[in-house]
């Protein structure tokens, strides 16, 4: 009888530290998620604050603009759309340099977050997004 009482014993035991080894490593794993998730916020906060670092100004029309360069080409866009640029793509207006002046035309943007690209479609119906870098003060 004390040895069947002493097996029962060894048996809860062994359920107690089973469950607490299990609630630990539950728990490590939710502080591994929670920390993965706030260095990525981080990361992207890091790469947004940087994004408009030592880029050079233009004015044009009394409104400050950078200069988007490009294989399709260079533009001009101005500087509160890409402090305020909401994670979708939407609709904004370009600004180009031509021989005749200024020139307004219409394109879809959008921003990488994990990386310095912008990403502009002047096709507004199709959506073919080149990638595009802001111009360095040097």
């Amino acid at each position: 009888m004390t040895a069947l009482l002493h097996i029962n014993q060894l048996r809860i035991r062994k359920n107690i530290y089973k469950s607490a080894l299990l609630s630990l490593y539950g728990k490590k794993k939710v502080w591994n998620t929670l920390q993965d998730e706030r260095q990525l916020r981080q990361k992207v906060k890091d790469i947004e604050s940087k994004r408009l670092e030592n880029k050079k100004l233009y004015i044009i029309m009394k409104k400050r603009h950078y200069k988007l360069i490009g294989d399709g080409g260079d533009f001009y866009i101005h500087e509160e759309i890409l402090k305020n640029i909401p994670k979708t793509k939407f609709s904004i207006t370009l600004y180009k340099y031509s021989f005749s002046g200024i020139k307004e035309k219409s394109a879809l943007i959008k921003i990488d977050k994990r990386t310095n690209k912008i990403f502009i479609s002047v096709d507004t119906l199709y959506g073919y997004f080149k990638p595009y870098n802001l111009e360095l003060k040097k």
